[in-house]
């Protein structure tokens, strides 16, 4: 369950269904047909404050739209908290005498996804994605609000902007001439379905003024059929009697299936003193010896208390879902979906057949003609308290992610979210230069968490003078680098010199001196700080090309000392003994820039070396101080990967680089991201805390071996935690998902969103994305027989 929302409903169950008059219920039937095809609708024009609609009954309503609010983020208590304000809120509604009709709309809409990309695979790629997410499905949600008196409307309306303002809200209102009006929009697509977002203010007359569409109601099988312009199938699902709770989760398994969907609830408010006359009518009937139900007498008297007090509102409602579809048989599958779920919530429901044009009208907001009382024109109409009405409204809103952002106008890729909703992915939180943007990616051996993130950095490849950068693991990302036209080097082929920095300054020595603590890679005691700056200081006073570790080692360490031991490694001494890796950082020049600079992603093969953090480190943290200091002035941004990190950070002097990483490098348009295989390892660090602070971005895969002590530093709320341990598999997804956060620490903002990133909708450029020995050997192959062409033979 996303959002607690947990509220007695036997009271409502138990009275589900015995208001619906039948004879209102035949003259409303035999009315319907009358009344389309004379074209009286019941909505008559918007008033001169462009927000009101008038009704023909003389009724006025209002019309709001809530964004919604992400559940995923929010810890339980949170949740109550928005539950019981948002309980408070159809309570006061419900006091002012007025109708609600709540909406959920999910509709598919388009969206361009196509951008100009520097080579062949890399736009093959781009086109497939582009194919794939031409359209997408958004939700959106609405509260109508009808009353007869105008006092009582303002009243709400102050209510509404108030109470709801943590869910977006915003009062639709009549657009400018020659501007798109969204309630126009809106009004049209409660008559014919079609909600549309291009049409233009609406006329005086709204029943002439709408384009809408004649509607033809099937008498024997329900269909709603109507062209707008292309023909559309409906069918109307009502709830005919609730369970022992409802909670949000309800709405939100509905809009997760595939499928055009509207969902809409029609409250009625019962005034007090009816409430009480027919509450205590039904609590007589309760006690009665012969036809007694004592439990729901105990909840009758309870609501009545309620009621006597002021804490809630009894209304009269009617719930609906109506499937959309183009054929009859996308529609026949909608519907067995959708009543799968409402029977697996126990749910009782009825596929409406003669009862569909009253469901469908009832939708256009009308004052209510109940003579006794609510609920009277209603075809399943049941009783709910003002919670339990708040309890299924939660309005939960799937991130979107952000569709710009500092690298370009475009996002780096697009997935889908479970209901699905595209998702346009960056890895920054706002569309703002020098923001955070750095990210952390958990995923266990196995799981394709180099996949993800090569997909995600090639996207930026689309954007001009942005670079991605890779520090790769035993080859695993070598095939996918070379395929979409990157740059892949081994590390031992590299000529390094991290002394090779130009001239003395502030950065240049701050430089080589998070590079040689890496290099050292000890805890650094007062007096080895000191030998280090004592290095620095005659390492400036030695010109290129002969300014080398080899050259500066007899003079900068004392004998016998702690860090002399440790830097022989790395030289060969004046006695001719070479050190293990003394072929590594000697070079007479650093060739990093030129080779930096050759390719829109560049791999670096560091193969053994990502294990063994006294040599990983310092040559990762000396590339990445190059790319930094040496590559960013040229480019837009940056983007630096590094895999297998655990290891890493387990060298003091590569420990605080990194944490230096993700502190500085955004203010150079610099991107860093880390690769671990649990969230134990990051922890371990001792600085996890710097990490965290300083990311915008947590990408878990689900990894049962992962436990709560190793996720409490990032305050996951209980659904997030029972994904990421792998409790909440899907098979219709292949476990292909993964839960994303992103978190803004200096405003507070934070989304998250499961996204499913099984890439093989892409179809044939799937055969880009392979890794592994076999992979690396058939492309070794393929290039040594054609050369540049080899990816034409893939």
């Amino acid at each position: 369950m996303i959002w607690p929302s947990v509220l007695a409903t036997s009271l409502v169950a138990t009275m589900a269904g015995g208001l619906v008059v039948p004879a209102s219920r035949r003259l409303l039937l035999g009315d319907v047909k009358y009344d389309w095809l004379q074209d009286q609708l019941e909505l008559d024009c918007i008033e001169s404050d462009a927000t009101t609609i008038r009704g023909k009954d003389n009724s006025l309503s209002r019309v709001f739209r809530f964004l919604g609010t992400s559940y995923d983020a929010k810890i339980e208590a949170e949740q109550d908290n928005l539950l019981q304000a948002r309980s408070i809120l159809v309570h006061k509604l419900g006091q002012l005498g007025l109708s609600l009709r709540w909406f959920g709309i999910k509709r598919k809409r388009a969206i361009n996804a196509r951008a100009t990309w520097p080579n062949a695979p890399l736009q093959e790629v781009g086109d497939a994605e582009a194919k794939q997410f031409r359209s997408s499905y958004f939700i959106d949600w609405y509260l109508v609000i009808t009353g007869t008196s105008m006092p009582a409307l303002h009243e709400a309306t102050d209510i509404i902007d108030a109470d709801g303002a943590k869910y977006g809200v915003d009062l639709l209102a009549k657009a400018p001439e020659g501007q798109s009006c969204d309630l126009t929009g809106f009004l049209n697509g409660i008559v014919c379905g079609e909600y549309r977002h291009d049409l233009g203010p609406i006329p005086q007359d709204i029943s002439g003024g709408l384009p809408a569409s004649d509607l033809n109601f099937h008498k024997d099988n329900g269909v709603i059929r109507s062209f707008t312009p292309t023909e559309k199938l409906q069918k109307v699902i009502t709830v005919a009697k609730w369970p022992g709770t409802v909670t949000g989760q309800i709405i939100n398994d509905i809009m997760t299936l595939d499928g055009e969907i509207e969902i809409c609830q029609i409250c009625d408010p019962f005034d007090q003193h009816k409430a009480l006359l027919y509450l205590t009518r039904r609590l007589s009937g309760e006690q009665s010896a012969l036809f007694g139900n004592a439990e729901a007498a105990a909840e009758t008297d309870a609501l009545i208390a309620m009621i006597n007090q002021g804490d809630a509102t009894l209304f009269a409602t009617q719930f609906q879902i109506i499937a959309r579809a183009d054929t009859s048989v996308k529609l026949d599958t909608l519907i067995r979906k959708i009543t799968r779920r409402l029977s697996n919530r126990q749910i009782l429901y009825h596929v409406q057949v003669r009862g569909a044009p009253v469901c469908w009208f009832n939708r256009i907001p009308a004052r209510s003609r109940a003579r006794l009382i609510p609920g009277g024109r209603f075809m399943s109409s049941l009783e709910l308290r003002s919670e339990n009405i708040a309890a299924l409204w939660a309005m939960q809103h799937s991130a979107t992610g952000l569709t710009e952002s500092p690298l370009g106008p475009a996002p780096l890729r697009w997935f889908t979210t479970t209901s699905g909703q595209a998702y346009a992915a960056n890895f920054h939180v706002t569309n703002k230069p020098k923001t955070l943007a750095n990210f952390l990616v958990f995923a266990p051996a196995g799981s394709g968490k180099s996949t993800l993130p090569m997909h995600l950095l090639s996207g930026a490849s689309k954007f001009d003078r942005i670079r991605s950068f890779i520090f790769d693991s035993k080859e695993g990302s070598r095939f996918m680098v070379e395929a979409l036209g990157g740059l892949y080097q081994p590390y031992e082929k590299l000529a390094l010199n991290p002394l090779d920095v130009g001239e003395d300054n502030p950065a240049n020595r701050e430089r080589i001196n998070f590079i040689l603590k890496a290099m050292a890679g000890i805890e650094l005691a007062p007096d080895d700080r000191e030998a280090l700056s004592h290095a620095i200081d005659l390492a400036f006073q030695i010109d290129p090309p002969n300014r080398t570790l080899n050259a500066l080692f007899p003079y900068a360490f004392a004998k016998r000392s702690e860090l002399r031991r440790a830097f022989s490694q790395w030289v060969i001494d004046d006695k001719g003994n070479a050190g293990l890796r003394s072929h590594i950082m000697n070079a007479p020049h650093d060739s990093l820039g030129g080779m930096l600079n050759q390719s829109h992603m560049v791999g670096i093969n560091m193969n053994e070396a990502l294990k063994d953090p006294s040599l990983g480190a310092p040559i990762v943290g000396h590339i990445a101080e190059t790319i930094a200091k040496s590559v960013a002035p040229n480019l837009r941004g940056f983007i630096i990967l590094i895999e297998e990190a655990a290891n890493l950070l387990r060298n003091p002097g590569f420990c605080d680089l990194a944490a230096e990483m993700y502190r500085e490098y955004r203010k150079l348009n610099g991107i860093v991201g880390m690769i671990f295989q649990d969230p134990a390892a990051l922890v371990k660090s001792g600085k996890a805390e710097a990490f965290i602070e300083n990311t915008a971005v947590f990408i878990f895969f689900p990894n049962s071996k992962i436990d709560d002590e190793s996720l409490e530093p990032f305050n996951l709320n209980d659904e997030q935690k029972a994904f990421v341990k792998g409790r909440t598999r899907s098979e219709e997804f292949n476990d292909r998902r993964v839960l994303i956060i992103k978190r803004d620490e200096v405003s507070g903002y934070e989304e998250s969103a499961i996204l499913n990133v099984d890439l093989s909708p892409l179809g044939d450029p799937l055969r880009f994305y392979r890794s592994g020995p076999d992979e690396n050997k058939l492309m070794e192959t393929l290039q040594s027989k054609w050369g540049d062409a080899w990816r034409n033979h893939l």
